[in-house]
């Protein structure tokens, strides 16, 4: 601090580090409520189509247990929730012919913001022919 005769003042240094720290510090701030925003958006969304993801897996199963594929089930599709659009497709494939067992693939594709989310789920089943 400068002291000019009877009053003292701070000098021109001391203000510009002041202004620089609070500067850098409400930037640091708004970054990461900024993150933690996009953070609460994908989980957000996550949740709204962790169930029908895991309704479409058990579909899928249970029509390749009972038929041994998946001919009776779209293979995509694209569905809106709070105004996202979603897209999905879903993918079997023979493992093993003889043994029955078959690998199931579901995608999901969104788009948030400028940047695309997929999320994707695997599972087996098994074809148990009846004679």
């Amino acid at each position: 601090m400068l002291r000019i005769g009877n009053r003292s003042a701070f000098t021109l240094v001391e203000v510009m580090v002041t202004v620089t720290v609070l500067a850098l510090g409400t930037v640091l701030i708004y970054e990461s409520f900024f993150k933690s925003l996009d953070a609460f958006s994908y989980y957000s969304r996550y949740l709204t189509v962790a169930s029908m993801m895991d309704e479409k897996m058990w579909r899928a199963v249970d029509s390749i247990n009972r038929f041994g594929d998946l001919s009776d089930m779209d293979s995509s599709g694209s569905f809106i929730s709070n105004n996202k659009s979603y897209n999905w497709s879903l993918s079997d494939d023979s493992i093993d012919e003889q043994a029955g067992l078959y690998r199931i693939d579901l995608a999901l594709h969104w788009q948030e913001g400028k940047r695309g989310i997929w999320l994707s789920r695997a599972t087996y089943a098994i074809y148990d022919e009846k004679e």
